[in-house]
């Protein structure tokens, strides 16, 4: 037993199209997890893959993770999430991140040198915005600027506090999580003694700045890969773990673990279009730590050594980067197998 009703677990799902992420969620719900969540790329939205899940589940939470803070203005993303609120019937949440500086810079065309900054206000004024109901909005920040009258016949949202996330690995957005967030979505690449030593502390550190007491916390995406056949777990599940190994958001965690020499030859692997490179440069100690693969057993085994208990909700992440879509729907169908919560 890895899981019972007092500690739930849920799935995240990066990549394929929205019948895939629809499906996922239909079958984490079947099997008994906490929540589906889904991401956002340039070749799905986290809103619209939201809808459908609602549309097709009736128990599971929802969340996004994550959507992109700056591809809506704050009345866009208020009015979207107040919407998929509704439509879920009080089940979703809104995770948000920032995306690296080519997706700010290149792909939204912003020119934005406070990235974290311009995500806080965000936050504050989408809060501000669900409660239009009550009290007029009246913003003139850094950022945003945004005048609305009171409107009394607007409904509350179903769930009254819709939670917001961040995600993010870097201490000042790991700071702004603890300042104003509802919790934080950890980054797949995190361990044990990361998340002891840098994680809560930064977290922690941020809620003291805010004057908040309470603990943050942290919804943990686990790069998991679960097949009969070991060695093909093994194999995608260092593609994910290089994957994320070319991020800077990454850094502090890699330098933390010392696997300065793999991230540097992996993200040289990556420079010249070399994904047999990248998966190669992960080595074994780096995927032993960073991830949960295998067989049913040995997944479980990896979880309950590396992972259990690390998070208030933990979330089994199959990504479909450099993958076969039909190998990433079979591991969505082995994680829901493998980590089906009992007792529920």
């Amino acid at each position: 037993m890895v899981f019972d009703s007092s500690s739930l677990p849920g799935l995240a799902v990066q990549g394929g199209d929205v019948r895939m992420a629809v499906d996922a969620g239909v079958m984490a719900e079947r099997y008994g997890f906490r929540s589906v969540w889904t991401c956002e790329f340039y070749d799905r939205s986290a809103v619209v893959t939201l809808a459908a899940l609602a549309s097709a589940t009736s128990r599971i939470e929802l969340g996004s993770s994550i959507a992109w803070a700056f591809g809506r203005t704050p009345l866009t993303a208020a009015t979207d999430f107040r919407s998929l609120d509704e439509l879920s019937g009080g089940r979703v949440s809104m995770g948000l991140g920032t995306g690296n500086p080519q997706v700010i810079a290149d792909w939204h065309g912003l020119d934005e040198r406070r990235p974290v900054g311009r995500l806080v206000e965000a936050v504050h004024l989408v809060r501000e915005l669900w409660n239009l109901h009550e009290a007029p909005v009246a913003h003139d920040g850094m950022f945003y600027r945004c005048h609305m009258a009171v409107d009394s016949s607007l409904p509350a949202p179903v769930n009254h506090t819709i939670p917001i996330l961040l995600a993010g690995g870097r201490a000042p957005l790991l700071r702004a999580a603890g300042s104003v967030s509802d919790g934080l979505i950890g980054l797949p690449l995190a361990t044990r003694e990361y998340v002891r030593d840098v994680v809560h502390p930064t977290l922690a550190d941020g809620a003291r700045k805010a004057g908040r007491g309470e603990r943050i916390p942290i919804n943990g995406m686990i790069i998991c890969f679960v097949a009969d056949d070991s060695a093909k777990a093994r194999n995608a599940a260092a593609m994910q773990v290089a994957v994320y190994a070319t991020r800077r958001s990454a850094d502090s965690l890699l330098e933390y673990h010392g696997f300065g020499t793999e991230a540097e030859t992996i993200r040289s692997a990556a420079r010249r279009g070399d994904p047999a490179g990248m998966v190669a440069a992960v080595s074994g100690r780096m995927l032993d730590v960073l991830a949960v693969f295998g067989t049913p057993e040995e997944a479980r085994d990896r979880y309950i050594e590396k992972f259990a208990g690390l998070y208030e909700q933990p979330l089994f992440y199959s990504s479909a980067k450099g993958l076969p879509i039909g190998f990433v729907r079979d591991n969505i169908s082995a994680i829901c197998e493998t980590f089906a919560p009992v007792g529920v």
